[in-house]
This record gives structure tokens, sequence and C-alpha cells, in this order.
């Protein structure tokens, strides 16, 4: 009977099977998205490259200034080289998450952003819970079959072969090496002191004036006090922050109550010299 059987199996079975083609492009998918948003969404934050912002101030292949500070906080081996650690990471999801788009090195770049995301997933995330791990690990599963399965006929890898032979690929890969030699000295953005004069105004006054911000000594969890000048309810507080970035985010508190609820923060642009004086009314959003 398995005789008979067998041929109208392979008969109902062949129209669902994909050709090559199919699976190949099913294999970009998580490929060319996942290495996307690493690039533009994750890396490009951290690390200077054409897209990233341009009001974080990074040079070409710098990378930002906290980032070696985060690095080194996991301890160990990351502690005695915080600046290469964090340039390895950042590079691996900037440039690594556009090798993943282009297929170009693809089980090289995918192996590097599983290094960091797994860092990122078990020593950053860990203590935070398994929802705040999720989006590493995500990522990670999006890098796996480029890591096994290489960039399929939807990649420049596979071009490469098929144009220089089975050495095609190693002129890249001498030129991706290259490319890590001649970055990685010139790393780190450099951060200088910046000193913002906050002015702020609070007609109905209050208890307690304060300050909440994104950037040392401020943070979003206390309130710095701004302290009153004398008449008209005008309030001022001194902050220098050592910072590579061309601004800083903050908000105002009364009482313990942030003003401008469901508004973006307020984002103050350092002037050229060193000192900023930032002038502002309460619970009044800052005109354009």
């Amino acid at each position: 009977m398995l005789p008979h059987v067998l041929p109208v199996f392979r008969r109902l079975v062949q129209p669902v099977l994909l050709p090559a083609w199919w699976q190949d492009a099913l294999l970009l998918l998580p490929r060319a998205i996942g290495g996307y948003l690493l690039a533009t969404s994750f890396g490009a934050v951290k690390f200077g490259l054409p897209w990233s912002p341009p009001e974080n101030n990074l040079g070409f292949f710098e990378v930002a200034y906290w980032f070696p500070n985060d690095v080194a906080v996991f301890g160990g081996v990351f502690a005695i080289f915080p600046a290469f650690f964090a340039w390895i990471a950042a590079f691996s999801e900037a440039v690594g998450g556009l090798l993943l788009v282009l297929g170009l090195q693809t089980r090289l770049a995918a192996f590097l952003n599983m290094c960091t995301l797994l860092v990122a997933a078990f020593w950053q995330q860990a203590g935070q819970g398994l929802w705040n791990m999720l989006p590493a690990i995500g990522f990670i599963w999006a890098c796996l079959p480029a890591l096994v399965l290489g960039s399929g006929r939807f990649g420049l890898d596979y071009l490469l072969t098929g144009w220089l032979g089975s050495g095609g690929q190693r002129p890249a890969r001498m030129g991706l090496l290259l490319v890590l030699a001649i970055g990685l000295p010139s790393c780190v953005q450099q951060a200088t002191p910046k000193t913002v004069v906050y002015l702020l105004r609070v007609p109905d006054g209050g208890k307690t004036v304060g300050l909440r911000g994104r950037d040392n000594p401020l943070d979003w969890e206390r309130d710095t006090l701004l302290q009153p000048t004398g008449p008209d309810s005008l309030y001022r507080l001194v902050i220098t922050t050592v910072t590579g970035y061309a601004y800083t985010e903050v908000k105002f508190t009364r009482d313990g109550q942030y003003e401008l609820p469901g508004q973006p923060n307020r984002q103050v642009w350092f002037a050229r010299g060193d000192t900023t004086v930032y002038r502002a009314t309460f619970n009044v959003a800052p005109t354009p």
C-alpha cells in the first residue's frame, strides 16, 4: 500500500513546498528588518555615522561619551576596557546592522551583533525582568538564521561569491578589518562642561519649585530645587553638566508635580560658550 500512497503524498505536498528563492526571500525579512532597526534606531544614537542625529554631535565612527560608562558597570573585563567594548558594541549595531541589510559579511555582522545583544540581554537587562530583555532577545533570533545560513541569494555576499569565486568575500573581510583598525583609536566622543543658568517665572508660586532632567547632576527621579531670587516670582538655578551633546532635556516641577503633562520635555540647547542662560515660565510651553 505504501508505494501507492507516496506518489499521492508528493502531489499533495509539492505545491506547499517553497522553491529555493522563496526560502531565501523569507530569510531576508528578519535579517533586513532587524539590521535596519539596529542601524538606525539603536546604533546611530551612540555611534557617529551620516544618519546619526545631528544634535548628538557625534564625529564619524565616534562612540557617544556616556556609553563607555554604561559598559563599565558590567564589571570584569568590561570595566578594564570600557571604551573598547563600547566602540565594538556600537559599531556592531550601527555598521553591522547596515551590513545585515546589504547581506555583506553577513555571518560576521550577525556574530558581532549576537555577542553585543547577549551582553545587553543578560548583563544589562536581566535584573529588570524578562519584558525588558525581549527586544535584545528578539534581535538575537533575527540574527541567528543569518549566522547559520549567510545572506542567501538576496545579498551582496552571494553576488560577490558568484562573480569572484570562493575568495570573493576575502577583500570585503579585509576591508572591514581595516575599518576597525582605523576607527578604534578615535573612539570616544569628547565631553566638555556646560553650565546652564535657569531663570524660571512661577506666577502662582508654590512650596517648592524644582528641576528634573536627563544629564547629571539632574535626573528624572528627584527634584533639584530652584531658589527664589526676589520679586515677580522669579526662581534661579545654576547647573553644570559634562556632555558631548548639543542640548539637554529638562522639565520643571512645582510641589513635586511635573509641568506640561503629556507634552515633550524642554530641550535646552547649549550656547557656543561654556554658559547658557535659559529663561522660561512654569507650565508654558517654549515657542519654536
